[in-house]
């Protein structure tokens, strides 16, 4: 069982090893495309400045983000989006799943507002003191998905963490295993009581308070075998008959 265990092991923990690798090696191939894809400056429906407000059209899009430049806060929204019939849509505040984005010029982007199924004509207006983007996600994340890269890491990602795991666990499981005692076993060897290691035969330990062998200091050869002086007598009798 420990050399199954052992054996998975190193199997489990090298494949971990080698996918995130891959992980590693597509991320750093599509790390310029991925900047480059999520940089509002370079792909936005709307920007306006401060007080500004903007009309734009989109057929049909499952995330569109508001962001603003991040000074190390979270700015505020100040903004407001109205659909084609006045009605204002309020959208939510960004969650973990938003995260902020990295700009080409490195500035630093942090989502205030986000909208989810959107369809049709709508109607933004910038209420604060900073300029305002919105950038459709959905169209964005399309984009990145046609390099064949970005399958690569989030394989190695998805399936080398688990894996991972699971050899780390069975290496626990050696270790453990290699620090219990190990098996042992009875000998009985002329009157004396020995316990033997099950992994190492030559490992002997005579166990104290055993009594002596009743022969101590005889000769097994010396001791007469009574069968085999009843056999040697029995032609006497037949001669003598």
């Amino acid at each position: 069982m420990t050399d199954g265990r052992r054996r998975w092991a190193r199997i489990t923990t090298a494949s971990s090893a080698f996918l995130l690798l891959i992980a590693v090696i597509s991320l750093w191939q599509v790390s310029d495309e991925f900047i480059e894809t999520y940089d509002p400056e370079a792909n936005y429906l709307v920007k306006l400045g401060p007080g500004e407000s903007g009309t734009f059209d989109i057929e049909g899009s499952d995330l569109l983000s508001a962001v603003r430049v991040s000074d190390g806060g979270t700015p505020d929204s100040n903004l407001t989006l109205f659909d084609s019939d006045g009605n204002e849509i309020p959208g939510k505040e960004p969650g973990r799943m938003d995260p902020d984005r990295l700009g080409a010029d490195k500035t630093v982007y942090s989502p205030v507002r986000v909208f989810k199924d959107m369809g049709g004509s709508y109607t933004l207006q910038n209420h604060g003191s900073s300029d305002l983007w919105l950038v459709d996600d959905d169209r964005s994340a399309g984009k990145l998905f046609e390099n064949f890269w970005i399958y690569l890491f989030y394989i190695g990602c998805c399936v080398g963490f688990p894996v991972g795991i699971v050899g780390v666990v069975l290496a626990v499981m050696v270790w453990t295993d290699k620090r219990k005692l190990p098996d042992q076993f009875v000998i009985i060897e002329d009157g004396s009581v020995i316990l033997g290691n099950v992994q190492d035969g030559d490992s002997v330990v005579e166990e104290p308070g055993v009594a002596p062998s009743p022969f101590v200091g005889v000769s097994s050869q010396n001791v007469e075998n009574p069968q085999e002086e009843s056999a040697g007598d029995s032609w006497k009798s037949w001669d003598e008959g």
